[in-house]
């Protein structure tokens, strides 16, 4: 029978994990509000062709019909929504918007990852300036600081850098998008092969160095210094550079590294890319970057943008690793004694009423949840 079963990759959420997701969650929204962001939610279900200009990643859509014949797909990502409701509504720009709401991705089978996902996150739409991108990176540093005890690094990159490079290596499209997914995906004797061509060209000892073009900042800037790369790729480095030395001035405790050899979080990206991670947790805690030409599919006329996402999930697992659970005590009492259990109620962390029908039941429902049991009906309280 399947009645009682979960869909694969979902779960069920209760008792102290959901009560830390929503603690976490309401830290977010309180944040995001303090840094003047305007709330928005979109609906669970979209138009497929919201998402069709743009591959999603190693994912699918879950789908389903309407009425009318037409496919509909559950939302898959936060941003794009987004950039179909400011082309449909015609708010006026600029706009700071905050949201925290589910994705359904269908993973890989036997992958591990979950295909509900909750996310929180920040679009800043219409601004051209790189204040946009410091104010992500200032909402991720200190929420990191806010909702988790772990350190966690911020990693750079540029969205545009790859292509760049490897468009002035050769104008085979496929040659060139062969070379970076082997780069992005680590296949190293692959991309040696593919990089063999170009031996006698000038780039050939940095394309050979570019899989491990990772790191602290200063190391990286040196090794960029010392190639002769493409001019093209000179304003992205010089954001890069202008990015670390205002969080070095800025935020000077920040764990900081730069990442030219990996993907950029989402294909729609055109500048500045920012990851965060933890030591003690698998995946990135958030990612996020400028994405300029996300409107240009909507609308006719482009607007500068940036976004960030922030993992709900992968926060909340982090913090109940970090947080003892808290004791709990439960205030057993008589239907008369009502009043009094409220009061001590409002003055007892952790507490809850029991609602056991006689004193051995609380008892039992005591040492069930490891909890310390108050028992009103020994007599009056101490008021």
């Amino acid at each position: 029978m399947l009645s009682n079963l979960l869909p694969l990759g979902t779960r069920d959420e209760f008792g102290r994990r959901a009560a830390t997701k929503q603690q976490l969650i309401s830290v977010i929204q309180a944040h995001f509000r303090q840094r003047g962001l305007a709330p928005i939610a979109t609906p669970l279900l979209e138009n497929q062709a919201v998402f069709s200009p743009y591959q999603m990643g190693n994912y699918q859509y879950y789908r389903l019909l309407d009425p009318e014949g037409q496919t509909l797909v559950l939302r898959p990502d936060m941003t794009l929504p987004i950039a179909r409701f400011l082309s449909a509504t015609k708010v006026p720009l600029p706009q700071k918007f905050g949201y925290v709401g589910d994705i359904f991705r269908v993973s890989r089978r036997l992958s591990g990852s979950y295909n509900q996902i909750t996310q929180a996150g920040v679009e800043l739409i219409g601004y051209a300036a790189i204040k946009a991108e410091l104010e992500c990176l200032t909402i991720a540093n200190q929420l990191s600081s806010e909702l988790i005890d772990d350190a966690v690094e911020i990693e750079l990159g540029d969205a545009q850098f790859a292509q760049q490079v490897v468009a002035s290596l050769t104008t085979d499209v496929a040659q060139q998008a062969d070379i970076k997914w082997a780069l992005f995906n680590k296949q190293v004797p692959k991309y040696a092969a593919l990089i063999a061509a170009f031996r006698d060209n000038p780039l050939f000892d940095f394309l050979e160095r570019w899989p491990r073009l990772f790191g602290q900042p200063a190391v990286i800037f040196n090794q960029l210094r010392a190639a002769p790369l493409p001019e093209s790729v000179t304003p992205g480095i010089g954001r890069l550079r202008t990015v670390v030395d205002w969080m070095a001035k800025t935020m000077p405790d920040q764990a900081v590294s730069v990442d030219l050899s990996s993907q950029a979080p989402q294909k729609y990206y055109t500048g500045l890319t920012f990851r965060g991670y933890s030591q003690a947790g698998a995946g990135y805690l958030f990612s996020g970057g400028r994405y300029d030409q996300l409107l240009a599919n909507f609308q006719a006329k482009n607007e500068p943008a940036v976004g960030m996402g922030l993992d709900v999930d992968l926060l909340t697992t982090l913090a109940l690793s970090q947080a003892p659970a808290a004791i709990q005590q439960l205030i057993y009492f008589e239907p008369q004694q009502w009043r009094q259990a409220e009061r001590l109620l409002a003055k007892t962390p952790q507490a809850q009423l029991s609602l056991a029908s006689d004193l051995p039941t609380a008892r039992a429902e005591a040492l069930q949840r490891g909890a310390t049991l108050i028992d009103l009906t020994e007599g009056e309280l101490d008021e």
